[in-house]
């Protein structure tokens, strides 16, 4: 059988939002070869998207074979990237549209079977994941978009549970905060990520954990002095601590959007990005955001107290801080999921910006 070659060069939230159209590719596919860089491979390496019977291999775009499909130069033929797609069913790409000679030389080694797309960079209204599935000509329910779930591919449920025995958390609601995100413009204030960590670690049997990217590594100090801190986690531990906690808090980032699909409920803040194109797929986390504070200062850099205050932030997580019963079965820790919609709340401009 001859494999279907995606290419697919976001990152780790786009390969997330991409998630629903690889579905669909792999209802028709059952072999399927990603060529894809980044967080974004990692995700697909260490995480199940695809039923069992879909064979999903990925490959670094970041190859240096790859480097000379985007060439403007004259198209020749590279023997290397022959033996690679002409062995390929069909080639499906969302990248190199702009560069006319990458479609000529992907037509070289597969006539007729190669199509390709525009990446999505918010050049329609609809969210990410429509636009790819549209790009195949196929649509996405709302029922879809929620049931984005993944699992994690290794059992690091034992590993979390480890860490949650380690910490003394088997009785206790945990709330990760992930403060970081991909641009520092998208980033809410961290004094409003302290206040809403001060308020749920002063609750009964509540604790937090931080997760820092590499970006934030020298906040690493600060953020102890409100709870435990992993810096730089892998996709896979990450995740699994993601499944096991009460609550997540974060801002638009590749961590957010890998906490939807793993069914966290918590919530989400948005500043310059527009949640309809953008926000987690799954219905667990709900979107707070200003509309009106950004008319006037769309070029501010990050997203103040003012904006999103800590207390709107607080108003979404009260209910997930009530106890719940040890269990093996994770689904404890998150009842009733399935019944969150994929709500946003607009802010209004101050309540005093405590919670």
């Amino acid at each position: 059988m001859r494999p279907t070659i995606v290419l697919f060069p976001g990152s780790l939230g786009d390969g997330l939002c991409f998630v629903p159209a690889l579905r669909k590719i792999a209802a028709r596919d059952r072999e399927i070869i990603l060529v894809c860089r980044g967080l974004a491979r990692e995700f697909f390496d260490s995480f199940t998207c695809l039923p069992p019977h879909v064979s999903l291999r990925t490959v670094s775009l970041d190859e240096a074979r790859f480097a000379a499909l985007f060439s403007r130069s004259g198209v020749t033929r590279d023997d290397a990237l022959a033996g690679f797609f002409s062995s390929a069913a069909r080639i499906l790409s969302w990248c190199g549209s702009a560069v006319p000679q990458f479609g000529q030389r992907l037509e070289r080694y597969l006539p007729g079977r190669v199509r390709i797309w525009p990446f999505f960079t918010g050049q329609t209204n609809d969210h990410a994941s429509i636009y790819y599935v549209r790009c195949l000509g196929d649509t996405l329910t709302t029922v879809e978009r929620r049931a984005a779930r993944v699992e994690p591919k290794d059992d690091w449920h034992d590993w979390s549970a480890a860490y949650w025995r380690q910490h003394g958390w088997e009785y206790k609601r945990i709330l990760i905060v992930h403060p970081g995100s991909g641009g520092r413009k998208k980033r809410w204030a961290s004094e409003g990520f302290f206040q809403v960590a001060a308020w749920w670690a002063a609750g009964k049997d509540c604790e937090v954990l931080i997760l820092l990217g590499p970006a934030e590594s020298d906040e690493a100090a600060a953020w102890r002095e409100v709870g435990s801190v992993e810096n730089s986690l892998a996709l896979g531990p990450l995740g699994s601590l993601l499944q096991r906690a009460a609550a997540y808090v974060g801002n638009d980032s590749g961590v957010s959007h890998l906490a939807g699909a793993l069914g966290a409920r918590g919530a989400v803040v948005f500043g310059p990005t527009q949640p309809e194109q953008w926000r987690p797929l799954g219905a667990g986390l709900h979107v707070l955001r200003n509309r009106d504070s950004r008319t006037p200062t769309g070029d501010r850099d990050g997203i103040a107290l003012d904006e999103i205050p800590p207390g709107q932030v607080v108003n979404q997580l009260r209910g997930f801080t009530e106890p719940c019963r040890r269990s093996r079965d994770l689904s404890a820790l998150h009842p009733e999921r399935s019944r969150t919609s994929e709500s946003v709340t607009e802010c209004p401009r101050d309540d005093g910006g405590s919670p």
